[in-house]
């Protein structure tokens, strides 16, 4: 029987080597380049970021927004939202006979007029009634990160719920995501196309 301590060490040393080992961000590298640089020029235009999870992320979405824009992080604040409220009323959809393109077009024009046309959905998750509020065609294309979306279109970063690190690359792609937007904003990282 192993004393606790040494468990844990030895616990701790294969949790760190998971995800410094399983290269999946280096597999995923050249079809981040686009969705990242899409993003980047949007915020860089003057654009906001409204985060959007179905319901089993949304502890995703609150640890994005509360730690985006932390007052010690010595950096300009990015535009990066949550609004509360969006999640419940694209679900009350569900609720109500309104068709999707009534519905979601009514908070389509809300967003429009809070963010003066110039937002653009993230939305992390399984393809629910909120994802499809994400890619309603009048909803700007949004940045995706889709759980079990293998029948998605290309321009999405696809995940797997079936992953025990599932949690654990979402936060590993939130981290590079952010040192990436924060490369690019202090002009370390260029976004020109080869």
């Amino acid at each position: 029987m192993e004393r606790l301590d040494v468990w844990l060490k030895e616990a701790i040393i294969q949790e760190d080597n998971k995800g410094i080992m399983s290269g999946w961000l280096h597999e995923q590298r050249l079809g981040l380049v686009p969705l990242f640089r899409r993003v980047f020029l949007h915020i860089l235009h003057g654009g906001s970021l409204v985060v959007l999870t179905d319901t089993q992320r949304q502890w995703f979405s609150k640890y994005i927004t509360q730690n985006i824009n932390l007052p010690s992080k010595t950096r300009p604040f990015f535009p990066i939202f949550e609004v509360e409220s969006l999640g419940f009323m694209i679900d009350m959809n569900l609720n109500y006979n309104n068709t999707p393109d009534r519905h979601f077009g009514a908070i389509n024009k809300m967003l429009e007029h809070s963010f003066a046309k110039n937002y653009m959905l993230w939305y992390i998750g399984k393809k629910t009634i909120r994802g499809d509020f994400a890619l309603f065609p009048a909803v700007h294309e949004p940045f995706m990160w889709l759980i079990d979306g293998q029948d998605m279109p290309t321009k999405t970063i696809r995940l797997s719920s079936l992953d025990d690190l599932l949690d654990y690359k979402l936060l590993q792609l939130y981290r590079l995501f952010e040192r990436a937007l924060c490369g690019v904003v202090f002009g370390q990282i260029s976004l020109e196309l080869s």
